[in-house]
């Protein structure tokens, strides 16, 4: 207030001399009074702000203060925050919270982060008292722990095979003495039958007269409905559970009878999948679909309506390949299925094989005689090969056409190979558990191969003209007969059609199921792209901050690390690629997070889900979260050593010699096509398995790894040599295929031999291939450059065949 005194001090005599009714009297009067209004109204206002106006403003009081107010009047709407501010402010800092204030008031924490910084705070000062007061997590050490798991793993398979055992044991034990039974007795009357040479009586009066002994002899039937009914008298005792699988397929009034000799009844069953079908009086290989066809209500359905218990059975063990089964889960399942993730960082085990040239024969065979012969012929070549592979370590085959016309078709072609070629009837003789099969929409639930052919059969006619019926397709329910159908492979499914998605007018039908072929269809080319809300490259976000903490510090170390592996429920938190293999991961990190805690179980948690990963072919790497709090570093570069440890020996593997791509076939087919002479051979447009963005464009498509300028390796010996430089050839990939492209891919094979030889057959595929833009190479390239080979001299090698320069 020094300018105040100042004035008082300067006019002091004038008021002195000054009369009482004097104007400088009366002005000064109603100075002190204004000025007196102001110190209260001062004192007022720095209560309230809590803290004295003279310390926000020291200089210049009086010339500043207008602005000021001027201020706060124009932030009047603010005025109730900072208020609360206020009151919340000095609410935290008794509390103990002056950090956070501090921190706020600075502008070190924004406002948005207010909330994720207390939390942190608190946890952080929580933690360790929580750790310490519990002895489990005080003592916590890793091995110990990795340990008590493999001993729980250990102690869970004993107890299975002991469980199996004693069940055995236990029957066995009730079975009655085989020597000295009477003759009259239960068991003497069966011995009695069994050694007639034709029995007096039928089955079901031997089951009816053995009331006691049967369920000793037969404790578990396997029957059908049908057999039931025919054989098992109904005053027979009662079981004491009755199973019925594939539920979905069995009418009510079929079930009845089984249900009513059980005390107790489980039904299983997909609502998804197919239902009954009434065939009666019904040609099935009509395309009309009559009244009398419709599907029935299955005892699946009626046991659903009734309100009896339900639960759900959602992990999905059957395709080794998620993309199998993500069709069907997102349109069928709504993604509530579980599958596991592929080691694969494509996983395009679904793919679409165009046959523009097939004709749908609609008014007379009904069938597609060209893309039947394409099935035919696919199938014959894989078979072929399989036969280089151990029995053991032969995949399966089976092949799904929308017709039984169509399958007699397929079936006749595979019959005339068998005739030609007596070796592949060992993938058909009736002793092996899963032989070749051809079947239909309606008759393949139920039956699952690692490989599937799925024929679509319908396309244009003679006239060019292509209706949108599909058979069954187009019946209410349609839809379940295509995930039955799409569902069937453990490895890969090769969809053959005539026809793409975008060619399908779904505009002039309502059927679910023509809808979802084209999604369908769609889905088989693009892959999980096509899928609503998929990201490609099937990958989430960090589901906890000590999953990026892991992931931060792996990348720190040179680690390409991709969060939450996986397109459905159960994920890998943290896949590492490999970094030698484009499309492979080398490892899958698994942190105790959410996915780990979401399983209830410890065999769930500690047991079945990592038996199932490294079934797959995942390596699995653990890191601990407690082990991480007690020593962060520690952690990371013990999990920094496993995966250098993993990738040491990828790279010592026989496969990884000189193989700079994933190649997704596991054998080179060198084998012909079989083709009959007196039938034009099907025009497949099997397209070069390129994944998006894998195709190079330019002048020169060649991939600069592989360049003459840019690339030494190292031959046998040891000796450094130049790769062959194809760039100087005009490659077209488009043309790879064609008859006239002959001349210049047979120059580009002798030059790369020339160069490099000896090399491997599949090494010089991949010289070519490269120089083309692909990066894979699919067995169709190699069959291409086998086909050249021959022309060649070679030479055979233990792993492959090695080509050599020509004399």
């Amino acid at each position: 207030m020094e300018e105040v005194r100042v004035i008082v001090q300067a006019i002091a005599p004038a008021l002195i001399s000054a009369s009482p009714d004097a104007s400088v009297r009366i002005a000064a009067r109603d100075f002190i009074d204004a000025f007196a209004q102001f110190v209260q109204t001062k004192q007022d206002f720095s209560s309230v702000a809590g803290t004295d106006v003279a310390t926000l403003y020291p200089q210049e009081l009086f010339s500043t203060l207008p602005r000021r107010l001027a201020e706060l009047s124009g932030a009047r709407q603010m005025l109730r925050d900072w208020v609360a501010w206020c009151r919340v402010r000095q609410e935290a800092i008794a509390k103990g919270l002056v950090g956070l204030v501090e921190d706020i008031e600075s502008g070190a924490v924004a406002g948005p982060d207010t909330e994720a910084a207390f939390h942190l705070g608190y946890a952080r000062w929580w933690l360790p008292l929580a750790i310490d007061a519990d002895p489990v997590l005080r003592e916590f050490r890793r091995f110990q722990h990795e340990h008590a798991i493999e001993d729980f793993r250990q102690v869970d398979d004993l107890v299975r095979k002991a469980a199996a055992g004693k069940v055995a044991s236990v029957l066995a034990h009730g079975l009655p003495p085989i020597q000295g039974v009477p003759r009259q007795s239960e068991l003497g009357l069966l011995r009695h039958q069994m050694e007639l040479q034709r029995p007096s009586r039928s089955i079901r009066e031997m089951i009816g007269g053995m009331p006691s002994s049967l369920s000793k002899l037969a404790p578990c039937m396997l029957m059908s409905p049908l057999s039931i009914a025919q054989y098992l008298p109904p005053d027979q005792a009662l079981f004491d559970v009755v199973i019925f699988d594939e539920a979905s397929q069995i009418t009510t009034w079929d079930a009845v009878g089984a249900i009513a000799r059980g005390r107790q009844t489980i039904i299983v069953g997909d609502p998804k999948q197919l239902p009954p079908t009434n065939f009666f009086g019904r040609n099935e290989d009509d395309e009309e679909v009559e009244e009398h066809e419709r599907d029935l209500e299955s005892i699946l359905d009626e046991a659903k309506t009734a309100g009896i218990p339900v639960r759900d059975l959602r992990w999905h063990y059957r395709s080794r390949n998620e993309s199998l089964v993500a069709f069907s889960n997102h349109y069928y399942y709504q993604n509530r299925l579980i599958t596991f993730p592929s080691p694969q960082v494509e996983d395009r085990a679904v793919s679409l094989r165009p046959v523009l040239s097939g004709v749908y024969d609609r008014g007379k065979s009904r069938t597609n005689k060209v893309e039947a012969r394409a099935v035919a012929d696919e199938a014959v070549k894989r078979m072929r090969s399989w036969l280089k592979l151990p029995e053991g370590d032969r995949p399966t085959i089976g092949v799904i056409t929308f017709n039984a016309l169509q399958q007699s078709l397929i079936q006749d072609f595979l019959d005339e190979a068998r005739r030609d070629i007596p070796e592949l009837e060992w993938f058909f003789a009736d002793d092996r558990i899963e032989p070749t099969i051809v079947k239909n929409l309606e008759n393949v639930q139920g039956d699952e191969r690692d490989t599937i052919l799925f024929s679509i059969t319908f396309t244009e006619d003679a006239a060019g003209k292509r209706t949108m019926d599909f058979g069954a397709l187009n019946r209410d329910g349609g839809e379940r007969r295509l995930n039955v159908a799409v569902t069937r492979a453990r490895q890969e499914l090769l969809v053959f059609s005539g026809f793409r998605a975008d060619q399908i007018d779904v505009g002039g039908t309502k059927a679910v199921g023509v809808h979802h072929l084209k999604a369908f269809l769609d889905f088989a080319e693009r892959g999980a792209i096509a899928l609503p809300a998929q990201d490609q490259g099937s990958v989430g976000g960090l589901e906890s901050p000590f999953e990026e903490a892991v992931a931060e510090d792996l990348s720190k170390r040179g680690w390409h690390v991709v969060p939450q592996v996986g397109i459905s429920g159960f994920r890998i938190d943290i896949g590492i690629k490999h970094p030698d293999k484009a499309g492979a991961y080398l490892a899958g990190v698994e942190c105790d997070g959410a996915t780990y805690h979401s399983s209830a179980t410890a065999r769930d948690r500690d047991k079945v889900r990592e038996q199932v990963l490294r079934g797959l072919g995942w390596n699995i790497v653990r890191v601990w979260s407690t082990d991480w709090w007690f020593d962060r570093q520690g952690a990371a570069e013990r999990m920094h050593q496993s995966l250098s440890v993993l990738l040491e020996e990828s790279r010592s593997a026989p496969e990884a010699v000189m193989d700079e791509a994933v190649d997704q076939e596991s054998i080179v087919i060198d084998v012909e096509s079989f083709v009959h002479e007196d039938e034009q051979p099907a025009l497949v447009e099997e397209e070069v398995p390129i994944e998006a963005g894998d195709h190079l464009t330019g002048a020169a498509a060649v991939d600069p790894v592989m360049s003459m300028e840019s690339e030494v390796a190292l031959r046998a010996d040891g000796s450094a040599y130049r790769m062959a430089d194809l760039s100087t050839f005009k490659v077209d990939p488009d043309s790879f295929f064609e008859l006239s492209y002959r001349p210049t891919l047979k120059a580009m094979i002798e030059a790369v031999i020339e160069a490099e030889a000896p090399m491997r057959e599949d090494v010089l595929a991949q010289r070519i291939a490269r120089a083309h833009g692909w990066l894979r190479t699919g067995s169709r390239i190699r069959e291409r450059i086998s086909l050249h080979l021959k022309e060649l001299d070679r030479t055979e090698e233990s792993s492959g065949s090695s080509g050599r320069r020509g004399q």
